[in-house]
């Protein structure tokens, strides 16, 4: 489910914060297609962190509240990546799917564990298909 484009404060797509407020979860290497949509509807995550902000950055359609993470689940053999919200006021529930089988995705995550990376997904990687709106 997306409910709208994140934008930076420049006004490109992407990261609020700057790198250097960044955790080890923060790919340097993040490009224009961060939150696009794949062609099945995942949004598109390059790192760990862009993962949060997203959900931070993302307020309940129903009631404007923000959202908090209640669970966070590992669908790394399809390539993806969930994140299960809760809204603080009105107690919707949302789901996020990030698709993490990207090649920024990968490439970062294989250089940060060189020799001891195995991709788990079997799959090519999905290609951006469309800007989030």
């Amino acid at each position: 489910m997306v409910f709208g484009r994140k934008k930076r404060r420049d006004g490109a797509l992407g990261s609020e914060r700057a790198p250097e407020d960044m955790s080890v979860g923060y790919n340097p290497n993040r490009d224009d297609t961060l939150f696009w949509l794949t062609e099945e509807g995942y949004l598109i995550a390059q790192d760990v962190a862009c993962q949060t902000e997203y959900v931070e950055a993302t307020s309940c359609p129903s009631c404007g509240a923000s959202l908090t993470v209640v669970a966070h689940l590992n669908r790394a053999g399809q390539g993806l990546s969930e994140i299960v919200t809760l809204c603080c006021g009105c107690r919707e529930r949302y789901s996020f799917i990030f698709d993490i089988s990207n090649t920024a995705y990968q490439t970062w995550w294989a250089g940060l564990l060189g020799p001891h990376y195995v991709q788990q997904f079997d799959g090519p990687p999905r290609e951006p298909y469309c800007p989030a709106e």
